[in-house]
């Protein structure tokens, strides 16, 4: 797989972004509301954040369509299995944001508080799995928390650009 290709993958998705729902701890499963309280089940502090309105909220919103989170959206974009952290730690050529090739993930931890992961798409501009009520979200690099950039193994970045 090439850069292109997990460039293509993430536009594609974005285009069809109506169809995904980003749900924390899904990887590509249809959202149900049993799949929804085993997700919330098998999370309870991180969905402790949310009211019981909320949560009913963000389950409306996702009901039908295929989950993902942060790390679940590089999974299928990619076509590889790992975990945020997990792809930033095996990335071979690791640098900052500024300085990332198009197609490489983009790492926070937003300041030690947590961890997340986008897909640099180029041109200054990344694709995400945001948060419970959103889909593949467009973001400008600049303008968000990125701390690290990594290209991607077993992903070929010849010809990419910064």
């Amino acid at each position: 797989m090439t850069y292109y290709d997990v460039i293509k993958n993430a536009m594609q998705m974005y285009n069809d972004r109506y169809k995904y729902a980003y749900f924390y701890g899904a990887k590509g499963q249809r959202l149900t509301n049993s799949v929804m309280d085993s997700l919330i089940a098998a999370e309870p502090k991180y969905f402790s954040r949310y009211s019981k309105s909320e949560i009913a909220i963000i389950k409306n919103f996702s009901f039908g369509k295929i989950g993902y989170d942060c790390s679940g959206f590089i999974n299928a974009i990619t076509h590889q299995r790992n975990y945020s952290t997990g792809y930033f730690e095996d990335c071979p050529i690791k640098t900052n944001p500024k300085e990332g090739v198009e197609g490489s993930c983009l790492y926070t931890t937003f300041g030690g508080t947590g961890r997340h992961i986008g897909i640099d798409i180029g041109k200054g501009f990344f694709l995400h799995m945001a948060k419970e009520g959103q889909s593949v979200t467009f973001g400008k690099i600049s303008d968000y928390n990125w701390e690290k950039s990594g290209q991607i193994k077993n992903v070929d970045y010849r010809g990419a650009v910064k």
